[in-house]
C-alpha cells in the first residue's frame, strides 16, 4: 500500500511518483525532489516559528534551503533536515528564486529587506508558485494583506524534533506549540 503525505498542500502528486510494481521489468525512477526555500533574519527565527513545519516537509520527502544574512550555528537546521545558506550568496537578479516551488519568507524581512520583497510580489503575481509570509501578520499598516492560511499542524515527530533543535538554538523547549502559521495571497479565508 501506498502512503501519501501532504504537508501544508505544498507540492503536487505529480512531483512524486508510486514505486514500480514489483517484478515489473522497469528501471529505477528518480523521485524528483519538492525544494523550498526559506529566508529568515536568523537561525532561532525560523527554528522558532517554522521548525515543525520544515521538519515535516522533510520527512514528506522534500529538500529545504534556509538562507540568513548570518548563518553562524546551523546545527538547529541540520536537526530538521534543512540545508543553510548565507543570504549574502543570493543573486540580486529578478527570477532568482522562480525555479523553486516554495518560498517562505519571514514578514519582517519581506518589509524591510528589497530583495525579500521583490521575489515575494513577483511570485504572487505570477500566481503559478506557493509563496508564504510567516511570523508576525505580515503588512500591518502597510496595505498589504494577507490571509491565513490553515496552520501546519505539526506531526508529533516533528514536534520532537523541533524540541531538539530549539534546544540546540538556545531557545526554551516548552514554549513550542502544535501549530505553526503560514500567511498567504491577498484577501480572508
Amino acid at each position: 500500500m501506498a502512503v501519501q503525505l501532504a504537508v501544508a498542500d505544498d507540492f503536487d502528486s505529480s512531483e512524486t511518483r508510486a514505486p514500480a510494481r514489483s517484478g515489473a521489468a522497469t528501471r529505477p525512477r528518480r523521485i524528483p525532489r519538492h525544494t523550498g526555500v526559506v529566508l529568515a533574519s536568523s537561525v532561532a527565527e525560523v527554528v522558532d516559528c517554522l521548525g515543525g513545519w520544515i521538519f515535516d516537509r522533510t520527512l514528506a520527502g522534500c529538500e529545504t534551503i534556509v538562507f540568513t544574512p548570518t548563518p553562524g550555528d546551523t546545527r538547529a537546521l541540520a536537526i530538521l533536515g534543512a540545508k543553510t545558506a548565507d543570504y549574502g550568496d543570493i543573486p540580486v537578479v529578478p527570477g532568482w528564486c522562480d525555479s523553486f516551488g516554495v518560498l517562505a519568507v519571514s514578514a519582517a524581512m519581506y518589509e524591510a529587506d528589497q530583495l525579500a520583497g521583490e521575489a515575494v510580489d513577483a511570485r504572487r503575481s505570477d500566481g503559478t508558485n506557493r509563496t508564504y509570509l510567516w511570523g508576525e501578520r505580515p503588512g500591518a499598516g502597510s496595505g498589504r494583506e494577507f490571509a491565513v492560511i490553515t496552520p501546519h499542524q505539526v506531526s508529533l515527530a516533528g514536534q520532537a524534533f523541533k524540541r531538539q533543535a530549539l534546544a540546540a538554538a538556545g531557545l526554551p523547549v516548552d514554549r513550542q506549540s502544535a501549530a505553526e502559521l503560514l500567511w498567504s495571497e491577498p484577501g480572508s479565508r
